[in-house]
């Protein structure tokens, strides 16, 4: 806002930015509502979701669906006047949300309509970022340059807690001459800082990415795999080892398992014990779980975490039934 003079900040619907009340309010899930109505200016869209698109939509290619979201989104630019709108706010990789891989061209055309209308681009990549997609930025994966970089979680392994913002030269710039007030008591702890440059170090000696990369195909084809085994999984979504598996009732109707925002029965808390009881320890959100093991995991130790999976997943297709 200090470097545009504007006010208004876009995030998507289907993304968690954390719990702090500025991050809040630019999550779009449920868990914003307890801070609502919030602060005036926070501004929501649809970013892509293809798999749960509206249902006129009839997608042939790709490029048909990067298509559909960029005009949403540039619409929505529209009606809420560009000159009011600092910043577009997403999360790389949708993370707990659902692992929304962005299809090709779409951060591309984020970044040409933010150039259009003079608007800030900023990646999230407190969950994607440091190697869990097989590069240091999930941004990367693309030919785009964000202007502001969140980061967070693997920087340090959460051996010790540390978040920063990277920052293009332009913005860097600008603050050389005019002041930035928000300067924090902990801010570059040396504790911090020094578990970072260890965890970076490691990352690079122990080649941790080109594991990522490797063992990122073994889990992709075998949650492709248990997809076409299970009647219980509508989709499966995957980016080096990040990826999450989206639980259905009926493959045809596209059903959740569990309705948006509710559980009554609690079906996703039994699914999770189930997986805990063979040794899968995992996240679940809404109707779906995450299947994002450790970044230093081994194809063996991939395999037999699937076939833990795939003993749960037949429960759950009898569950269906």
């Amino acid at each position: 806002k200090a470097y545009t003079g504007k006010w208004k900040i876009f995030s998507m619907y289907r993304a968690y930015h954390g719990a702090t009340y500025g991050a809040a309010n630019l999550t779009g899930e449920p868990r914003r509502f307890i801070n609502e109505p919030g602060i005036p200016g926070f501004i929501k869209f649809d970013g892509p979701y293809p798999y749960r698109a509206p249902k006129a939509c009839k997608f042939e290619k790709e490029e048909d669906i990067t298509e559909f979201y960029l005009e949403l989104l540039e619409n929505q630019i529209l009606y809420e006047g560009p000159q009011h709108i600092a910043a577009i706010f997403m999360e790389t990789v949708v993370g707990s949300n659902g692992v929304l891989i962005p299809p090709k061209g779409y951060l591309e055309g984020v970044r040409a309509l933010c150039d259009k209308y003079d608007i800030c681009m900023v990646c999230d990549e407190v969950m994607a970022g440091f190697g869990r997609t097989g590069k240091w930025f999930a941004f990367q994966n693309w030919d785009v340059k964000p202007d502001l970089v969140t980061f967070a979680k693997g920087v340090t392994c959460g051996y010790v807690p540390l978040g920063g913002v990277i920052a293009s030269k332009k913005i860097a710039d600008f603050f050389d001459d005019n002041k930035m007030f928000c300067g924090l008591t902990y801010s570059a702890h040396p504790m911090g800082c020094a578990a970072a440059i260890a965890a970076i170090d490691a990352y690079k000696e122990d080649k941790v990415f080109e594991n990522v990369l490797k063992v990122g195909k073994v889990l992709g084809e075998g949650l492709e795999a248990l997809k076409a085994k299970h009647p219980c999984v509508g989709d499966v979504r995957y980016i080096g080892l990040f990826s999450i598996v989206e639980f259905v009732k009926d493959k045809e109707t596209r059903e959740p398992l569990v309705p948006f925002g509710k559980d009554p029965e609690g079906i996703m808390p039994k699914i999770l014990g189930m997986l805990r009881a063979e040794g899968f320890y995992t996240y679940a959100h809404e109707n779906m779980i995450h299947v994002s093991p450790p970044l230093i995991i081994t194809e063996q130790e991939l395999k037999e975490a699937l076939q833990m999976l795939d003993k749960v997943m037949d429960s759950i297709d009898n569950m269906i039934k």
